[in-house]
This record gives structure tokens, sequence and C-alpha cells, in this order.
């Protein structure tokens, strides 16, 4: 079978799985309700991210089971996952899995035959990759937008130095597309759920690691910067305040400006995608030219977003006084 024949088979698939996943739910309640933290106003499916999982699965198991400790990683906290979509699961659980799936992302990518003062940061920044991941999924479109500009640009990427057998990516990019047929609109059909932000940050975080060690540079780290200076910057001011980082909140850029501003859900998603996406051409236009000095060239980047994100958020300081008086 060719590949163009099985992405259209497995295309076709996911959409059969789609509206199946909508018969179940509806028929086993497992929707989300809104309460003073969400960004939605009406009960909505929630775990509509196995999609993206089982595209990848697809993958998996049309191919011999390759990258078979990737899968494990997959399996164990899309399993989990879909567990605390359905029943709310202690942190320690949810974080015991995670941790579990970054150690098996390093056996697939042998990275622990380095030093072990770099594989403990490392583990340590992967898990914060994941979770932030997982904490900038709150509004309609912007997991999957956004997930859509990183994988693409992986794919122009790995198109240059061969990587990794690119349907992976193909896979990956229409499970996305697929749910996002059914989120990309203003009143979404489902949500990702745990089971879809957390997979899809599992398997974003094992391509940025594998790429920067096969190139030899962090700069495919860049690729997410404009999710880790919201979620990073997030949590710093939070801990300054003294807050809980592990409890639900509406701190994040992207809720400031839905709530605050009252911007439109798929306005806010696709404008991160959007600035993700300048980033990332910037990013791969200094990989393809081996600039010596790659790391100079995306520090001013990365402060741009970080003195833009303070910059907005300080700007509807105002409205949230005016509002609470």
């Amino acid at each position: 079978m060719s590949s163009t024949t099985l992405f259209i088979i497995t295309f076709l698939i996911l959409f059969f799985c789609a509206y199946l996943y909508i018969k179940i739910a509806q028929k086993f309640g497992i929707e989300d309700v809104p309460n003073h933290r969400s960004s939605h106003s009406l009960k909505t499916i929630r775990g509509g991210g196995i999609l993206f999982v089982i595209s990848l699965f697809i993958y998996f198991f049309t191919q011999s089971l390759p990258l078979p400790y990737l899968f494990a990683a997959i399996f164990l906290v899309a399993f989990v996952s879909f567990v605390d979509d359905l029943k709310t699961l202690g942190t320690l659980s949810r974080l015991g899995a995670q941790i579990i799936a970054v150690i098996l992302v390093f056996y697939q990518l042998n990275l622990f035959e380095n030093s072990i003062f770099l594989i403990l940061p490392l583990i340590i920044f992967c898990l914060g990759i994941i979770n932030i991941y997982n904490f900038m999924d709150g509004i309609n479109g912007i997991t999957g937008f956004y997930s859509l500009a990183v994988l693409l640009s992986i794919l122009v990427l790995n198109h240059s130095f061969n990587v990794i057998d690119y349907q992976i990516l193909v896979f990956g990019i229409l499970g996305i597309a697929v749910f996002g047929f059914f989120n990309f609109r203003k009143k979404a059909i489902f949500f990702a759920g745990d089971i879809g932000s957390i997979s899809i940050g599992v398997f974003i975080t094992f391509l940025l690691l594998l790429f920067s060690f096969k190139l030899t540079t962090p700069l495919p780290f860049m690729f997410i910067a404009v999710y880790l200076v919201d979620g990073g910057v997030t949590i710093i001011s939070r801990l300054l305040k003294k807050e809980n980082i592990l409890k639900p909140h509406k701190s994040h850029l992207y809720q400031n400006l839905v709530h605050l501003k009252s911007v439109k859900h798929l306005t806010v998603a696709g404008g991160y995608a959007i600035v993700q996406l300048l980033v990332n051409i910037i990013v791969l236009m200094v990989i393809h030219e081996n600039l010596s000095l790659q790391l100079l060239t995306t520090i001013p980047l990365v402060l741009v977003l970080i003195v833009l994100h303070i910059f907005i958020n300080r700007k509807m300081k105002p409205n949230l006084i005016k509002q609470s008086s």
C-alpha cells in the first residue's frame, strides 16, 4: 500500500472514530462542565485529542512498531490522561506517568549514555514542556493550531536533514487536522482533554530532543518558544505571588486576551500559531545557514516575545481593576 493511500484511509478512519467517540461520550457523559475558571459556557465533550493518539497508533501498527519506547510512552500518558479526563486523578499519578514517559523517550533516543548532570536537568525541562503544553490548552483551537504550526515546521526541517521517517509527522498532522474539524469552531464539538494535550506534548518533546541531538543544536526548541515564554513567564509570576502553580488558574496571556479583552478564541489561537510560525521561519533560516552564532541570533527573538508578553499583560490590568470595582 502506498503512503498516499494509507494517509487517505487514515483520514477517513479518524472521521469515523470522531463520530463514534462523540456518540460514546454523549452516552456516558464524558463532558467538561463549565465553572468559574473555564473559558467556555456550555457543556462540551472532552477527550477529543484521542484522535491524535489513534492516528499515531495507526502509524506504529502499520509500520511494524518502530520506535517502541516512544509508542510505550505515548500509550502510557494517553491511558492515564484519558482516565484523568473521566475521573480526576491525583497529581502524583499524573506526574508519575509523565516521568516514566520521559524516561522511555530518553531510552528511545539513547540519552542515558550522557552524563547524569545533563540527564536530570533535561528530565525536569521535558516535564516542564509537557505540563506547559497541558496548561496552554484552555481555549478552542489553541492546541490544534499551535501544534500544526510546530509539526509543519519540523516536517520542513526533516525534509532537509531526513532525521526521522516523515510519515510519523504526517500521521501526527492528520490526527490534529481531523481533531481541528470538530474543535476549530466558535462552539467546539469537543476539546482535546489531557489525552490530547499531554500526548501531543510528549510527542513534540521527543521530536525536539531528537532533532536537537542529531543536529547538535538546541535551536529546534525555539519551535515552541511562544508556549515556553507564556508558560514560563506565567509560572514565574505566580511563584512571585506565592500562588500554587499546580492549581488551575486564568493567568496566561491567552486567557487574559479572551477574558479581559474579549478577543475571540480562534483569533487568539490563530495569533499564537502565526507568531510561532514567524519565529520558526527565522529559526529554519538560521539552521540552514549553519551560522556559528546560532544561539545569539535567536536570543533577541526570545526577548521580544517576553517583552511583548509583559507589555500586553500590563495593558490589560486597568480593565481588570475596572471589572472588579
